[in-house]
C-alpha cells in the first residue's frame, strides 16, 4: 500500500466518496404494477416520482416490483416484516442527499439501512424511502499513521479483515455482520474497549449528509459539537456516510470459550463478578446463560491482548470452577472475531437491556431464577449476555461524549427468540418479567440493545446528555426527519 501523509489521508477521507463506483440506475421494471400509485400504510408515492428520482441517482432504485426487493428489505430481526415504497441502494454522498429530500417532498418515512441489525428493525420502515449504504462498504488503512477510513455501509467483519492485513484493528462489535456505523454512533462495544474505548472512542473523524442536502464534516476541530452528539447519541443528526479511525497493534490474542456444567448460575456469576474485579484491561470477558434440560448453562468468552503466559495465569480462577470445555487458545484475533455474536443469524427476537453497576446477590438470583424458568424448546428460547466494563471504556468523563456508560459495571442484555408466532408472547414476557426486576438495580440502558422504545427509555440511555443532544438535534434535524432510531426530540 502506498504510504501517504496524514493530511493526504484526511483529504482522501472527506472526498473519496464522490469517486465511488457508479452503479447503472435500475430500470423500473414491471410497467403495469410500477404505474399504480404504491401505498403503505397511508402513505403515498407518485411512481412518476420516482422515476424522476432514478434518474437522479446514481445507485440503484429499488421498487417491490424489483427481483431484489425481497431480500433487500429483509433486516435481522425476523420479528419485524416492514415494505418499504423504495429502496435507494446508494453509491455516494450525491446519492443520500438525493434520497433524504425525496422522503421529505414526499413526506414518507425515511429510514438509513447499512448493516440490518437494529432490535427494533430501524433500517426499514413501511411506505417510506430506504436510504441503503450497503454498497458503500470499502475500507481503506493507513497502517503508517494507524488510520483507517470506512465507508458506513462496511460491516464489523469488513473492518476486521482490512485493519487485520497489517496487524491492526480498533474496537468493533462482537458479531461480524453488525454494520459499524450504527455500532460507532451509539458507543460501540467490543472486544477491545477495555484497552482501547468504545469504538466511539476510537472515532477520528465523520462525513455526513445533513437532512438539508450538505455534506459535512465532524471532528474534534470541524464542528465539534456535532462530533459530540454523534458518539453515542445515534444516526440523529445526519446519515453518516464515512467514518475514520484510530487504529491500534493487534495480532494474536488468548481467546476461546470455558463451558460448564448445568445448574451452577449463581456460584458461576459470583466468581465471574470476582474475576472481573481483578481483570486488567488487557482482558475482556462476557458470560453467556443459555437454558438446557439439565440447568441453565454458563459460557465465559474471553480474549486477552497480551502475553498468552500472563494471560493463562489471570485465567487461573475461571479454570478452578472445572469447566466441561476450555478451547482458550493463542488464535488469530480475526478467528475471534468471526465467531459470531449473541444471536448468531437472523431470528426473530426481543431483546433489552439493563447497566448495573455491580452483580449483586440480588441480581444474580433474579437472573439464576429468570433463567431456571426460561422457554427453552425447538420453537422459543431465553439468553441472557453479561458483559463488563471496564479499563478504557469507564476512564472517559460522562460528558465527553454523548455516549453515558462510563464507570465499571455491567450490561445485562436479555433475549427472547422464537420462530412461530404463537410464541412470540411467551418470550416477549419472560424478557420482560426479567427486566423489571433488574430495573431497580440499574443505572441507564445502552441504546444500541434496546428491542423497545420511550421518552423515558431515551432519557436513561442519554441520562444528563439529553438536553445538549436536544440542542444539537435543534440544529441539524429540526422536523425530526432522523427520527426511525432511539429519538431526540428536537429542543
Amino acid at each position: 500500500m502506498a504510504v501517504t501523509s496524514r493530511r493526504q489521508f484526511i483529504q482522501q477521507s472527506l472526498f473519496a466518496a464522490a469517486a465511488l463506483y457508479r452503479y447503472p440506475v435500475q430500470t423500473l421494471t414491471g410497467a403495469p404494477a410500477i404505474l399504480r400509485t404504491i401505498e403503505q400504510n397511508g402513505a403515498s408515492v407518485d411512481p412518476a416520482e420516482i422515476r424522476k428520482l432514478a434518474s437522479k441517482i446514481s445507485g440503484h432504485v429499488i421498487t417491490p416490483t424489483a427481483p431484489e426487493y425481497e431480500s433487500l428489505r429483509l433486516v435481522f430481526n425476523r420479528a419485524f416484516n416492514l415494505r418499504p415504497a423504495v429502496i435507494v441502494r446508494c453509491a455516494g454522498p450525491s446519492d443520500v442527499a438525493r434520497a433524504l429530500d425525496f422522503g421529505q417532498q414526499q413526506k414518507i418515512p425515511v429510514a438509513v439501512h447499512s448493516g440490518g441489525h437494529s432490535r427494533l428493525g430501524y433500517g426499514m420502515c413501511d411506505g417510506g424511502v430506504v436510504i441503503d449504504l450497503a454498497g458503500m462498504n470499502r475500507v481503506k488503512v493507513d497502517a503508517g499513521n494507524r488510520l483507517a477510513r470506512a465507508e458506513a455501509g462496511a460491516l464489523v467483519h469488513d473492518l476486521d479483515v482490512a485493519t487485520q492485513k497489517f496487524g491492526l484493528a480498533t474496537t468493533s462489535g462482537g458479531c461480524p455482520t453488525v454494520g459499524i456505523t450504527g455500532l460507532t454512533l451509539g458507543g460501540g462495544q467490543g472486544k477491545l474497549m477495555g484497552l482501547y474505548g468504545a469504538a466511539c472512542d476510537n472515532l477520528l473523524s465523520a462525513q455526513l449528509v445533513t437532512v438539508d442536502g450538505k455534506e459535512v464534516v465532524a471532528s474534534r476541530d470541524i464542528d465539534p459539537d456535532l462530533f459530540w452528539a454523534i458518539r453515542g447519541g445515534g444516526g440523529n443528526f445526519g446519515v453518516v456516510t464515512a467514518l475514520e479511525y484510530q487504529v491500534h497493534p493487534v495480532t494474536d490474542v488468548l481467546g476461546g470459550t470455558l463451558l460448564y456444567p448445568p445448574g451452577r448460575i449463581p456460584e458461576l456469576l459470583q466468581a465471574f463478578a470476582r474475576f472481573v474485579e481483578t481483570e486488567p484491561d488487557e482482558m475482556d470477558s462476557l458470560a453467556q446463560l443459555l437454558p438446557s434440560d439439565g440447568g441453565a448453562r454458563c459460557r465465559i468468552d474471553v480474549c486477552y491482548c497480551g502475553d498468552p503466559r500472563t494471560g493463562n495465569e489471570l485465567l487461573r480462577p475461571l479454570r478452578a470452577l472445572k469447566p466441561q470445555e476450555d478451547d482458550v487458545k493463542v488464535t488469530p484475533y480475526l478467528t475471534i472475531q468471526s465467531g459470531g455474536g449473541f444471536l448468531q443469524a437472523p431470528v426473530a427476537h426481543f431483546q433489552t437491556n439493563q447497566f448495573l453497576p455491580k452483580l449483586s446477590e440480588t441480581a444474580i438470583a433474579a437472573i439464576a431464577a429468570a433463567l431456571n424458568d426460561a422457554p427453552r424448546h425447538d420453537k422459543v428460547f431465553g439468553k441472557v449476555i453479561v458483559v463488563p466494563l471496564h479499563g478504557a471504556i469507564s476512564r472517559v468523563p460522562v460528558t465527553d461524549t454523548a455516549f453515558v456508560l462510563r464507570r465499571p459495571g455491567y450490561e445485562v442484555d436479555i433475549a427472547g427468540v422464537w420462530s412461530d408466532p404463537a410464541e412470540k408472547a411467551g418470550a416477549v414476557r419472560w424478557v420482560e418479567a426479567l427486566r423489571d426486576k433488574l430495573q431497580p438495580l440499574a443505572q441507564g440502558v445502552y441504546a444500541n440493545q434496546l428491542g423497545e422504545t420511550s421518552e423515558a427509555l431515551v432519557r436513561a440511555a442519554y441520562g444528563a446528555n439529553y438536553g445538549r443532544l436536544r440542542r444539537v438535534k435543534q440544529k441539524y434535524d429540526p422536523n425530526n426527519v432522523l427520527r426511525l432510531n432511539q429519538n431526540i426530540r428536537p429542543a
